[in-house]
């Protein structure tokens, strides 16, 4: 079976990153009640390495990702923390207030993002702390259309899932035994109330996966592909650098 192999081959090689590459540990982890998450915290429960698995909700999570998150760590096998991300969104919403001119259409994107960098600098912290590497959960349909937070919940070590189309994940899901109840939720990123991830792209996940098989799409659908993926190149590459002053010839 081609998705049994696959795994095998997942775990084999987030295994050759964490002991070759990086020379640490363990795993750390974000589990919010999604599939991307649910289908890396499986990955990682078939390495017997240590994992710190982390729910970090903030005040506009629903108790129905809380709950999912909770669903996808017993049964994975995997003990987690929850640890609200509020009282810092709060905190520095507050104290960045006379600094910040948002567009009003842009405020939520603005309140989304901050709360994605928050998990990360979570994450991150928490993985020093314990020797160990942040798995990303993007992607090949993420990636490609830029919809992740650059420095928020595109910050990782390794992204497992960058070569896997969305119906990908999912089938890696129901073969890793993810629970009903996130298999058959709208992908969303939670990061206000009512979000959903095609709602706010304008584009099915299906769609991008058809693009993604090199398959004609709507002319509607390829117009949103390409929007999102041209206004995201720099989610995609390192920052620009200068000549430096050796190298520089001018007067």
């Amino acid at each position: 079976m081609k998705t049994a192999a696959y795994v095998d081959y997942l775990v084999a090689w987030l295994e050759s990153q964490r002991t070759e590459l990086y020379g640490m540990d363990g795993y750390t982890l974000g589990v919010s009640g999604g599939i991307d998450s649910a289908v890396c915290l499986h990955l990682l429960a078939r390495t017997n390495a240590p994992i710190q698995a982390l729910v970090l909700p903030a005040a506009v999570s629903s108790q129905e990702d809380v709950n999912d998150a909770q669903a996808v760590l017993k049964s994975a096998g995997v003990s987690g923390q929850i640890i609200s991300i509020a009282p810092w969104y709060d905190l520095i919403m507050a104290q960045l207030q006379p600094a910040l001119y948002a567009e009003p259409e842009r405020v939520n994107v603005l309140k989304g993002n901050l709360m994605a960098r928050l998990r990360m600098i979570a994450l991150f912290t928490t993985a020093q702390s314990h020797r160990s590497i942040v798995l990303g959960t993007d992607n090949a349909a993420e990636i490609l259309t830029g919809y992740f937070t650059k420095f928020g919940d595109g910050a990782a070590d390794v992204l497992p899932l960058a070569g896997l189309r969305k119906e990908q994940v999912f089938e890696l899901g129901r073969y890793l035994g993810v629970p009903k109840s996130v298999l058959e939720k709208k992908p969303s990123a939670g990061l206000w109330e009512g979000q959903t991830d095609e709602g706010e792209m304008g584009v099915t996940y299906a769609e991008i996966d058809a693009y993604l098989r090199g398959e004609p799409v709507s002319e509607q659908a390829l117009k949103q592909i390409q929007f999102w993926h041209n206004r995201s190149h720099h989610k995609r590459m390192l920052p620009p650098k200068p000549m430096g002053l050796d190298e520089f010839k001018g007067k």
